[in-house]
C-alpha cells in the first residue's frame, strides 16, 4: 500500500517469515518530520496493520526512514503558530493517540534507525517493540524538547522511563542530549547497535534471530529490554522515599542551572514525578491514559509560554544560519572551493584555539610563529583541549593522536603557498597586523583567503597594504575560541563576495555560527557590549556594590555579571576597546574613570587572578571572591540598596538596545535576528528572552525611548534615545 509519505511493503516472500516494512519518506523534503500530513496518513496505515494483524498475516513490522535521516521530530512550525494551550494540548493528543495505536498492534514492531532520531522521531521509536540503531556518526537519537521550551509530548514521558529507568530519563529529557548508537546501547535505550555496512539485511536477520522473545514481549505488554541501569538507582527508584531523593536532588540541579528562567524543566520533573514510572513498569490501559493526559497538558502549557516561543524562534534563526551563505540577495560567487587545508598566522593561547578548531574538523593546518616558545604554547593550548575531550570519551588516544598531527608548527611561511585560508591572529596592533598581512599576501596562492582574527582593529585599514584586498576579511573569534560559538564575519570596504562566502562557510565548517558585520568601530558586539560594561562601571562609581550589580544581571539572565564578565575579558583589554569606541562615537562612550585606577594597580582580571573579584584556583576551577579593597583602589565608597534592582538593570541594558538601533539604521547588521544571534551567541543574553531586540518588543519602543530621556536628564547626556530609537518610537515599529 503506498501513500505520499508513508509505503507499507510486504517483503514475506523475500526473507522467509510474514515481514512488512513501512518507510517514512516526504516528497519534496530533506528530512521527515511528524506533520498533519504524515499523521493523517497514519492513521489509515493503522487501521489496515491492525486488520492485518488480526488476521495473522503479519509476523513482525520493521519501520524505517527513506532519507538518510530517521524523523527530526514533530513540526515545530505548526506547534509555533498555535496560540492557546488547549490547541496545543489537543495536538500532542493526537500524536499520542496514533503512537498508542501502534504501541498496541499485536505484533512486534522494530524501528530500524541511522541517522538522526529526535524529539517525535524518538518517541515513535520509543513505541516500538524493540530499535536497532546503526553504528554511524550520523546516527543519535534522543529528546531535545527542553532546549525549545518543551518537554515530550507524543509519550516520551511516559516510555523512556521503561526503558531506561527514571534517572537516566531524568538525564536525557532534561539535557536534551542525543546519543550515539553505542551509548544508546550502552544505556539500554536501544535493543541492538549494527556497523552501518548492510545495516538492512543485518537488521532483518536480527529481527528474525530475536521473532521469538519479539512476540513473547508484545504478549507481555513491554519493551524488549530493560535499562542497564545501576542497582543503587534501581533501588531508589523502586521505593517512596527513594524517589524522594531522586526528585529532590533533581530539583536542586535545575534550579542552579536554569534559576527558574526555564520553566520546561521544572514541568519535566513535575510530571514524571507524577507518572511515578521507573524501569520494568508495564504502562496500559487506564494508567497510560492518565499519564499521557498529564504529558499533553503540561506540553500545551509549556508551548504557549512566551518562553518557549522565544526559544523556538531562536531555533529557526540558527537553522537559518545553517542555510545562508553569507550574502545578500544578489549577491553571487561563481566558484568558491571548500576549505580543506589552512594556516594560522601567530601561536600562543588564541592561534593555539583557532588551529584545534579547525583539526578537530580534519582540516589540515600549519601553524606559525616567530619563537619555538611561542608554537609550544599554541600547540600546548590545542592538545589541552582535545586532551579534554579524550577525558569525556568524545576522542580516544588514537584519535587524539590523529588530530594533533594534522597541526604543524613551523617558524616560516613554508606550505603557506598550498593553503585554502589562513587567520591572521597576531599582536592587536595595527602596524604590526599590516606588515604581516604584507609579508603573508606574497607567499600565499592567488586564490587563498586571508582573514584577521580582529577584536577592534579596522579591516578596512589593512586592506590598504594588500595588492589583492578583496580576498581579505575579518573572522572575529570570541574568546575563548572553544567555547564561544560566535564568529563575526567582517566585511571590509573592499572584500569581495567570495571571501566574505569562504570564511562564513569555514565558520559553520568548524561548528560556529557566523553573522555578516559591517567594518566599523567595536562591529557588533563589542560596540553593544562595551557601553554595558561601561555603565556597570559608573554604577560602581556612584557607589553600587559590585555584587549587588552583578547579582541584578544574573538574576534577569545573563550567564554572569557585568563586573565578572570585566575580569573575564580582561579589565585592560576592556578599557582598550572602550578608548576606541570613544574616540570613534564621543561622549555616549565616555570611559568610566576608575576603571583605569584598576588598571594601573595590575588588578587585570581573571588573567591575573585579581580584578573587580579576587580569584583562588586554577584553570576552568577559578572561584571568585570580592576584596573590599577594590574600592579603596577606585576610591569608592558603597552604598548597598542606594539604587533600586529596576535602575540597575535599566542603566546596564538599555543603552545596549539604544545602540543597536543605531548599528541597525547603519546597516552594521542586516537585520535584528542578526543582531539578537550576536548577543546570544557571543555574550551570553539569555535566550528565554528572545534576544535583545526582541526583548526590546516585549519592553515597548516608546516606554524604553521614554525610559532613556529620564536617565538622560538624571544622569548624563550619553543615555539620551538615539534618533534610530526615536524614530521607531514615533512611528510605533517594532524591531522584528
Amino acid at each position: 500500500m503506498a501513500t505520499q509519505s508513508l509505503r507499507l511493503e510486504d517483503l514475506s516472500s523475500k526473507v522467509g517469515f510474514k515481514l512488512v516494512v513501512l518507510t517514512v519518506d516526504i516528497p519534496g523534503e530533506k528530512v521527515n518530520t511528524l506533520g498533519a500530513g504524515v499523521m493523517a496518513e497514519l492513521d489509515g496505515v493503522l487501521s489496515t496493520l491492525s486488520e492485518k494483524g488480526a488476521r495473522g498475516e503479519i509476523d513482525a513490522l520493521i519501520l524505517k526512514s527513506g532519507k538518510s535521516g530517521f524523523i527530526a521530530g514533530a513540526d515545530i512550525k505548526a506547534i509555533q503558530n498555535l496560540k492557546s494551550a488547549t490547541e496545543i494540548e489537543a495536538l500532542a493528543q493526537r500524536l499520542q493517540g496514533y503512537f498508542n495505536r501502534w504501541e498496541d498492534l499485536p505484533f512486534p514492531t522494530i524501528a530500524a534507525i541511522q541517522g538522526a532520531a529526535l524529539g517525535g522521531g524518538c518517541e515513535w521509536a520509543l513505541a516500538c517493540t524493540a530499535m536497532v540503531l546503526a553504528q554511524d556518526p550520523s546516527t543519535r537519537i534522543g529528546q531535545p524538547e527542553v532546549l525549545l521550551g518543551l518537554l515530550p509530548g507524543a509519550g516520551g514521558t511516559v516510555r523512556m522511563p521503561q526503558r531506561v529507568g527514571l534517572v537516566q530519563s531524568l538525564d536525557l529529557i532534561l539535557s536534551g542530549k542525543a546519543l550515539s548508537a553505542e551509548k544508546a546501547f550502552k544505556l539500554g535505550l536501544c535493543d541492538a547497535a549494527i556497523l552501518p555496512e548492510d545495516f538492512w539485511n543485518s537488521t532483518v536477520q536480527w529481527v528474525r534471530a530475536q521473532l521469538p522473545r519479539l512476540v513473547q514481549k508484545v504478549k507481555q505488554g513491554s519493551a524488549l529490554r530493560l535499562g542497564r541501569a545501576p542497582k543503587i538507582n534501581r533501588w531508589l527508584e523502586g521505593n517512596p522515599l527513594g524517589r524522594g531523593v531522586i526528585f529532590s536532588q533533581a530539583r536542586k540541579g535545575v534550579w542552579q542551572k536554569t534559576k527558574g528562567h526555564y520553566p520546561a524543566a521544572l514541568e519535566i520533573l513535575k510530571v514524571l514525578e507524577g507518572h511515578g514510572i521507573g524501569a520494568g513498569s508495564h504502562v496500559r490501559g487506564k494508567a497510560r491514559e492518565k499519564a499521557m493526559a498529564r504529558e499533553a497538558a503540561a506540553f500545551g502549557r509549556l508551548a504557549a509560554s512566551e518562553v518557549s516561543k522565544n526559544l523556538i524562534q531562536i531555533f529557526f534563526l540558527t537553522e537559518g544560519i545553517k542555510k545562508a551563505t553569507g550574502l545578500l540577495p544578489g549577491q553571487t560567487v561563481a566558484s568558491m572551493k571548500p576549505v580543506t587545508s589552512a594556516a594560522v598566522l601567530g601561536a600562543g593561547v588564541m592561534g593555539g584555539g583557532i588551529a584545534q578548531l579547525f583539526a578537530d574538523k580534519g582540516i589540515v593546518t600549519r601553524m606559525k610563529d616567530i619563537t619555538p616558545e611561542a608554537l609550544g604554547i599554541g600547540l600546548q593550548s590545542a592538545a589541552q583541549l582535545f586532551k579534554k575531550q579524550v577525558k569525556r570519551r568524545k576522542l580516544n588516544p588514537r584519535e587524539y593522536l590523529q588530530k594533533m598531527n594534522l597541526i604543524a608548527p613551523v617558524l616560516d611561511f613554508s606550505g603557506f603557498g598550498k593553503v585554502d585560508a589562513v587567520v591572521e591572529a597576531v599582536i592587536e596592533k595595527m602596524e604590526v597586523k599590516k606588515k604581516v598581512l604584507a609579508e603573508l599576501e606574497g607567499v600565499v596562492s592567488a586564490d587563498c583567503v586571508i582573514a584577521t582574527n580582529t577584536s577592534s582593529l579596522s579591516v578596512s585599514e589593512m586592506q590598504t597594504v594588500l595588492k589583492n584586498p578583496g580576498r581579505f576579511v575579518g573572522m572575529h573569534f570570541f574568546n575563548p575560541v572553544h567555547k564561544m560559538p560566535l564568529i563575526e564575519v567582517i566585511r571590509g570596504s573592499k572584500t569581495d563576495d567570495r571571501a566574505v562566502a569562504t570564511i562564513f562557510a569555514l565558520s559553520k565548517q568548524i561548528g560556529k555560527m557566523p553573522i555578516v558585520v559591517k567594518d566599523a568601530p567595536g562591529f557588533l558586539v563589542n560596540r553593544l557590549l562595551v557601553p554595558y560594561m561601561n555603565e556597570a562601571m559608573m554604577l560602581v562609581a556612584e557607589g553600587v556594590p559590585i555584587d549587588e550589580v552583578d547579582r541584578v544581571l544574573v538574576d534577569f539572565g545573563m550567564p554572569m555579571g557585568p563586573l565578572e564578565l570585566i575580569d573575564e575579558v580582561g579589565v585592560d583589554v576592556g578599557e582598550k576597546v572602550l578608548h576606541i569606541l570613544h574616540a570613534a562615537f564621543g561622549d555616549r562612550m565616555l570611559p568610566c574613570p576608575i576603571a583605569e585606577k584598576v588598571v594601573k594597580t595590575g588588578r587585570l582580571g581573571k588573567k591575573s587572578s585579581k580584578g573587580m573579584y579576587l580569584y583562588e584556583g586554577s584553570g576552568d576551577r577559578k572561584t571568585k571572591k570580592l576584596d573590599p579593597e577594590i574600592y579603596s583602589i577606585m576610591g569608592v565608597r558603597p552604598q548597598p540598596r542606594s539604587k533600586s534592582d529596576e535602575d540597575i538593570l535599566d542603566r546596564c541594558l538599555l543603552p545596549m538596545i539604544n545602540e543597536a538601533a543605531r548599528c541597525l539604521e547603519e546597516k552594521i547588521v542586516e537585520t535584528a535576528a542578526d543582531c539578537d544571534l550576536g548577543m546570544i551567541m557571543g555574550t551570553g543574553f539569555p535566550p528565554f528572552r528572545g534576544g535583545l531586540l526582541r526583548y526590546a518588543d516585549s519592553r515597548g519602543v516608546a516606554e524604553i525611548s521614554k525610559r532613556l530621556q529620564g536617565f538622560a536628564e538624571s544622569v548624563g547626556i550619553r543615555y539620551a534615545p538615539s534618533e534610530a530609537l526615536l524614530a521607531r518610537s514615533k512611528t510605533q515599529k517594532t524591531f522584528y
